[in-house]
């Protein structure tokens, strides 16, 4: 598959960094980073935009530095939250780097929040009838959790927005045809969402998601169904590599060029 045929995002390039941009939003800008184009050694090469899993923080600062620029963004416009695999979803208006949580919502403009991640699903929320943005960390303990959902009823109970108005778009993330569970999650979720290929099962995230997004009412979800398993030449998969893996990050935010 050439890089460039995703669905909804377009693959830049740009200095040799490569990225993926998501066009749809007006006024919103909406990032996901590739592995192409850092600093890092192996295992983290080369784009490595996480400090935690082993990678040198100085090549973190530098491929950041790279990826902010080609960008156009200000690191102290980016605000982060410290990823548990929770439900926690919080509402922030000041970048700074003290949130607890897997889900970030705004109505300030100029404000980017950003969400790492190598295999877990990136979940990115619009809402255009009040101009309110979120994003939400949802791996297979925060789908089970119902993160996304708590994202949607809190933009809609703290804003007034009907959950309609709303519309999500998926990162890439580990699909159904690679990341292989045990038995003891069959009890966890509906049957509907497991895949049997001979002895194996399989668990598709990406259908528990949109499922509970369209239980929510979201109005519309894009759904581009890239495996970062699969495409681990443009993405980090922790699947994949282990624990010594670089991560990627997901950023959207709203600007007042409308």
């Amino acid at each position: 598959m050439d890089k460039k045929e995703f669905r909804f995002w377009r693959c830049k390039e740009k200095n040799d960094i490569c990225y993926l941009s998501f066009d749809e939003w007006k006024g919103v800008e909406v990032y996901y980073s590739t592995r192409i184009g850092g600093v890092s050694p192996p295992p983290y090469n080369t784009l490595n935009l996480h400090n935690g899993r082993g990678d040198d923080r100085e090549n973190v600062k530098l491929n950041r530095d790279k990826f902010f620029n080609i960008i156009s963004l200000d690191k102290r416009d980016i605000v982060y939250t410290k990823q548990i695999h929770s439900d926690i979803v919080n509402i922030v208006r000041e970048p700074f780097n003290k949130v607890v949580g897997d889900g970030m919502i705004t109505d300030k403009e100029g404000l980017f929040l950003g969400v790492f991640t190598a295999d877990c699903l990136a979940v990115f929320l619009y809402s255009r009838s009040k101009r309110v943005i979120g994003v939400v960390h949802s791996g297979r303990r925060g789908s089970e959790k119902g993160v996304v959902k708590k994202a949607v009823m809190k933009i809609c109970t703290s804003f007034n927005i009907k959950a309609e108005d709303i519309e999500a778009l998926f990162g890439p993330s580990i699909g159904p045809c690679c990341y292989e569970v045990g038995v003891e999650l069959l009890d966890r979720f509906r049957w509907e969402y497991f895949v049997e290929k001979g002895k194996n099962i399989y668990l598709n995230i990406w259908n528990i998601v949109r499922d509970q997004l369209k239980e929510c009412g979201v109005g519309k979800i894009f759904i581009p169904e890239i495996c970062t398993y699969s495409r681990d030449d443009l993405f980090f998969s922790y699947r994949k590599s282990g624990e010594r893996v670089g991560e990627n990050l997901g950023i959207i935010g709203m600007t007042e060029n409308r």
